[in-house]
Parts: structure tokens; C-alpha cells; sequence
């Protein structure tokens, strides 16, 4: 039976003006027909949700999530059954789902296992596109060696993610490709968790980065850098990677480069900020971390005020943007579109293109023409929310005012009645 959803404001995600009374209509889990009711006719019998005074947008979809569980609390990680951190995951996918994140890339965590099951119906999530593990170098951002002397595995499902040299990584990505990877992730910095390294330290050579974009190719896939400090960023982007993750701290050449290359910017803004602030609020939080990333986090976040205006002139100058968040189990987990509002605020973008960022665009940067829009033949992927996030971006991300949450025709949210 067809479903439509009436009378409500209908932003497409094209980045077209809003419709102030659309009509979708869903058939089969896919979009039969969506636009102004003048010109959308509402199948007979179909059933009706009346979605007046609210606004219908297309599910959103995160280009930067790990979805999955681990403790932050060292001593309990240890502790804790690999079973276990496997079943907090599900937590964590149903509260991403049902903030209306419909389909997200998770950067590391993520088997080919949770995918299926996602796909499969036996537990709710965004629809998963999975890398397994961050590619790192000895004593890189991935490798999760400690000063005891030992490495801790994160995830006890994933593979070793470490790699040296050339041969090594093209081994290591023949691997993760053999296992079901749909993009490869490299680390060509540190990272703010790390605790053998700084965020702007460069890690993996050109020639190791490059190397894995081959291979990566050869199976039709891309490849995703984790990459804060410059030089990292400038190497990944001389070996032509397919999308910069984080990328704060890029210059004007890089934004030339990205522009002319066409290489895909997942920002992840709202992550340092709010760890800062979470932080302060409560040290317990902070002390549960081991490392400094406390410390990291502060000196990154005093950085970003001196890289906002060239970040606005990224979005002028046409750099493709795609909404991320690096959601995980410590941080924004249930509350992924707050990154609009860091979108709005520190990148210029107005309202209607930060949404066009998680959808639309996003759709692009995971290469899904089948997502992103409400258009005819598309997923039926919908979000509907109470009042107008063009007038305020914010209400995207109050859990009370999002009435609907539609993946592939299905509700798995539905206030509406």
C-alpha cells in the first residue's frame, strides 16, 4: 500500500526553495513521486500522515561515524567481553538512526558483520558504508599500543590496522577490501586520542598514501585520511585521496588543490568543541582518557578561531563539502545534527546549504545516487521535524521535535499520529 506524507513544508535537499505544501508519496520503500500537491496526486488509498506545520527533509547521512563500542574508562576496556562491546554497539546505531541519520560511513569499528545486520533488519542503524579499521604506521593514530608495552585492541572483531612501508600497505588494503571494506581509511596524522603522537605530526609517506589509493582503485573503492596538521594534509593530497576527514588546519594551497581535484572536505567541527566544553564541565570525563587529550584538544580549539575565514573561503571558492560528525561512543552519539549548526556557524554555509551537506551532497561524497533527495525513484528516506530549521538550524537537533525517521519506507520513528 502507498503512503504519502502531506501538507507539510518539503525541503528536496537539491537545495531548491522549500515547498510550503509538498506531498511525497512512498511506494515499495522508494519515492513515487514528491512536490507541491498541486502537482503530486495522492494515490487512492493510500495511507495519509498530515505533516502540517512541520517541515519533510530527506534523511540525513554522516560521512564520519564510529559506530560502535568500546570503554572509554581504560581499566573497564580491558574488562569488558568483546560480546559485550558488540551489544552497547546496537545502542549506539539505534540512537543514531533515530536522531535521522539514515545512512552513515563508519571510519572504524564496523565490520562487515554489523552492516549485514543492519541491512538485514536484526538491529536498527543508518545503513552502514564500513572501512573495518584506521590504517596507521607503527605508533600512528590507529595503533593502539600502550606504554605498558602492549597493544590494547580497540575492537577484538577488527583486524590489525598496522602497516609499514609500502608492500606492507598494499598487503593491508588487499586485506580490508578481501573482508568487505567499501572505502579504505589511512591516519596521515596524529590524532587528538592518541598517545604515542601529536595531532600535527605527519604519518605514512606520499609513496605509502599513494599505494594504498591504487589499490583502493583497482577494486573501484576510495580512500578516506584522517589528517588534522598540515604536512599530513599535503601528503595526502599529493597522493589524490578521495576525501580529507577533519583537514583543520589546511592552507590556501591545499584549498586550491582540493578545489582543482575535486577532492571531497568532511569537516567534523562540532567534535573538538564540544569535548572542550564537556570537559570543563566535568573532569571526571576528561580523566577516564588515557593520554593528554585534554591538553590537545585545547590547543586545537584556540587554532581553529585563526582558520574560520579561510574555511569560509574554502565554501566560496567551491570546495565539496559533506557532513561529518566522528560520532562515537564518547562524544555526539544520538545528537549527530548539531554539526549543521558548527556548519552554519564556523563555515559561512547558510542554513539551506548545511542541510544540502548531509544530503544531497553527502549522497555525492558516498557515491549513492539513490540517496540524499526526496525526488522520484530515490530511497524513501525521510526525516520530519517540528518548525523550520532555514529559520533555525537548531531544531534539527532536538530530539522532541523530530516526529518522523523513515528509512527505506520504514518508520523506525513516528510521532505523527
Amino acid at each position: 500500500m502507498a503512503l504519502a506524507i502531506v501538507g507539510g513544508r518539503l525541503i528536496d535537499g537539491t537545495g531548491r526553495d522549500p515547498v510550503a505544501k509538498g506531498v511525497v508519496v512512498i511506494e515499495d520503500g522508494s519515492i513515487a513521486a514528491a512536490g507541491p500537491e498541486t502537482r503530486v496526486s495522492v494515490p487512492k488509498g493510500a495511507e495519509i500522515l498530515d505533516a502540517a506545520g512541520r517541515t519533510v527533509l530527506p534523511g540525513f547521512i554522516d560521512c564520519h561515524v564510529h559506530g560502535t563500542y568500546r570503554a572509554r574508562d581504560m581499566r573497564q576496556h580491558l574488562l569488558n567481553s568483546p560480546t559485550y562491546n558488540v551489544l552497547r554497539s546496537t545502542q549506539i546505531l539505534a540512537e543514531t538512526l533515530a536522531c535521522g541519520v539514515t545512512t552513515a560511513r563508519d571510519m572504524g569499528g564496523a565490520d562487515a558483520g554489523f552492516r549485514v545486520a543492519i541491512d538485514e533488519g536484526l538491529v536498527a542503524g543508518p545503513r552502514l558504508l564500513i572501512s573495518l579499521v584506521m590504517l596507521s604506521q607503527t605508533g600512528g593514530h590507529g595503533d593502539s599500543w600502550v606504554p605498558a608495552g602492549y597493544r590494547v585492541p580497540k575492537r577484538a572483531w577488527l583486524p590489525d590496522p598496522v602497516a609499514d612501508g609500502t608492500d606492507e600497505v598494499r598487503r593491508k588494503v588487499r586485506h580490508l577490501l578481501m573482508a568487505g571494506a567499501d572505502f579504505i581509511k589511512m591516519c596521515t596524522t596524529g590524532g587528538i586520542t592518541s598517545v604515542t603522537d601529536s595531532w600535527d605530526e605527519p604519518q605514512f609517506t606520499v609513496a605509502e598514501i599513494a599505494v594504498a589509493v591504487e589499490e583502493a582503485a583497482a577494486k573501484g573503492k576510495r580512500v578516506a585520511v584522517h589528517a588534522e596538521g598540515l604536512a599530513g594534509i599535503k601528503n595526502a593530497l599529493a597522493a589524490r585521496i578521495y576525501s580529507l576527514e577533519h583537514g583543520w588546519f589546511l592552507d590556501e594551497e591545499c584549498v586550491a588543490r582540493m578545489t582543482q581535484a575535486g577532492t571531497w572536505w568532511v569537516p567534523t567541527l562540532a567534535l573538538v568543541p564540544l569535548s572542550v566544553e564537556r570537559r570543563r564541565k566535568d573532569k571526571a570525563w576528561g580523566a577516564q582518557q588515557l593520554g593528554q587529550e585534554d591538553r590537545k584538544d585545547e590547543e586545537i580549539y584556540r587554532k581553529m578561531d585563526g582558520q574560520k575565514e579561510l574555511w569560509r573561503e574554502a565554501v566560496r571558492r567551491g570546495v565539496r563539502i559533506a557532513m561529518g560528525t566522528d560520532q562515537s561512543h564518547r562524544l555526539l552519539v544520538g545528537e549527530n545534527l548539531v554539526e549543521l549548526e558548527f556548519m552554519v556557524r564556523f563555515l559561512g554555509m547558510s542554513p539551506m546549504q548545511a542541510i544540502s551537506a548531509a544530503t544531497a551532497r553527502a549522497a555525492e561524497c558516498i557515491e549513492r545516487p539513490d540517496l540524499g533527495t526526496l525526488e522520484a525513484g530515490k530511497r524513501a528516506d525521510v526525516v520530519v521535524c517540528d518548525g523550520d530549521p532555514l529559520a533555525d538550524i537548531g531544531v534539527l537537533n532536538e530530539r522532541a521535535r523530530i516526529h518522523l525517521v523513515m528509512k527505506d519506507g520504514k518508520a523506525y520513528r513516528n510521532v505523527m499520529k
